[in-house]
């Protein structure tokens, strides 16, 4: 639940950061590509930078911590209670169930415009201009979806300058902008409560009507384009998921074909995107995780425990790898029964995660268990860093008097294998 929670609100400062950074210095300039492209970099860094974080890719230390076997953490509450499942009615099951309603709901209306879509090319009726598809329908008004075009049922005989209306979907198709529409409705499902998503989908709308304007005045007549437009004007809803002809904005789309082309220099603006960009890749995707130890920081360290293990043959990872009398339920009722939560240190609000290390031998005995990061690494208060190391040594204590496991083996043998092992005490 925390990582998901980490990752949609990581996912909305990159849409508010870089949303404010279109606003403030890209919008009005009239390199229509690039500014399409910065907002479809703008939503794939929104969903692809916080995931990068959620799997805990950045706290693997995958080069430095093959040496040791984890096992999952467990967690002590302040009333000696272990927290193996969260109760059905927490807040935080609350929070998730709402966000998945939700998100469900969305996808739905997505999966519900498809199947629309689908149906309405069933009754239309086609004809074929190249890579295209010209499907006519009363209910249809000028547009396009991928090679799909749209057109109102007669179209073809008696609308005046189809074939001007015919290139403008085309020419959507050519873009590709159906790509932009679908990645907009992914957006839209996984941030489904944040509504800057509809900013981004009405600014790649403008923008995609903006290139096609573009394109169209430079083969036909401005006048007589934007006539075309202006009688075609209509309000009226549509799909999501097509290119309209008759689209909203028809005023800044005039304006925008009149006004001069932005100087060339004006580029460099995009050039101040990719400070940001790295910026939020380091914030978001490489912040460490503080409750797992730094041990890049230890690599001299390291190298001398990785040959101490291979000297006294204590094996990393072997083909059949040790497990508790009574599997993981066995272990946790263990722990549960024997691990006290110092009163002391509750009493003092002291929390924290302790990372143990320890060798199950080729007996099955629990030997040379330490601490690899205690709590209150780096704690300045004296009383509070005395605090924290009762819960360190309460963690290895009970550690230290585990029953014995069932022995790792490699190739049929018995072997000696280090493991590591976190205890969280946590208080409600």
């Amino acid at each position: 639940m925390t990582h998901l929670i980490n990752y949609l609100w990581e996912g909305a400062i990159c849409l508010t950061l870089l949303w404010l950074f279109y606003k403030v210095f890209l919008e009005k300039k009239t390199f229509f590509a690039w500014n399409r492209a910065f907002l479809l970099c703008a939503l794939i860094v929104a969903l692809v930078f916080p995931a990068l974080n959620l799997t805990g890719i950045s706290s693997l230390n995958l080069g430095n911590e093959a040496f040791v076997m984890q096992l999952p953490q467990f967690e002590m509450n302040g009333s000696n209670q272990v927290q193996n499942t969260p109760s059905p009615f927490s807040l935080s099951n609350l929070v998730l169930g709402v966000y998945i309603t939700g998100m469900l709901f969305t996808l739905s209306r997505f999966i519900i415009g498809i199947v629309s879509l689908m149906l309405q090319t069933r009754k239309a009726k086609a004809f074929y201009n190249g890579k295209y598809t010209i499907l006519e329908h009363p209910t249809f008004e000028p547009s396009s979806f991928f090679h799909l075009i749209f057109l109102p049922e007669g179209a073809l005989q008696l609308q005046q300058k189809v074939d001007w209306i015919i290139a403008h979907e085309t020419t959507h198709a050519d873009y590709r902008h159906s790509l932009d529409k679908l990645l907009i409705q992914v957006v839209k499902i996984v941030f489904w409560f944040y509504p800057i998503y509809r900013m981004y989908e009405k600014a790649l709308e403008v923008l995609h009507e903006y290139q096609v304007d573009e394109k169209m005045t430079q083969t036909y007549p401005l006048q007589e384009y934007a006539r075309l437009l202006l009688n075609l004007a209509k309000p009226k809803n549509s799909s999501l998921l097509v290119h309209n002809f008759n689209q909203f904005q028809i005023k800044k789309r005039l304006t925008m074909m009149t006004q001069p082309k932005s100087k060339w220099m004006a580029r460099g603006m995009y050039a101040l995107a990719l400070p940001l960009f790295a910026c939020l890749f380091v914030l978001i995707s490489c912040t460490p995780n503080e409750d797992m130890p730094n041990l890049e920081a230890q690599e001299e360290e390291e190298i001398v425990i990785t040959e101490m293990v291979m000297k006294e043959s204590i094996f990393d990872v072997v083909e059949d790898m040790p497990s508790p009398m009574g599997g993981m339920e066995g272990w946790n009722n263990y722990l549960s029964a024997n691990l006290e939560y110092p009163e002391a240190a509750r009493d003092a609000q002291v929390e924290g995660t302790a990372y143990l290390v320890f060798t199950i031998t080729d007996e099955g005995n629990v030997v040379d268990a330490s601490i690899l990061k205690g709590i209150g690494a780096g704690e300045e208060d004296e009383a509070r860093k005395a605090l924290a190391t009762s819960l360190n040594e309460e963690a290895l204590r009970v550690v230290r008097n585990s029953p014995d496991w069932i022995p790792g083996q490699q190739k049929g043998k018995n072997v000696n294998v280090k493991m590591r092992f976190p205890i969280r005490f946590k208080l409600n």
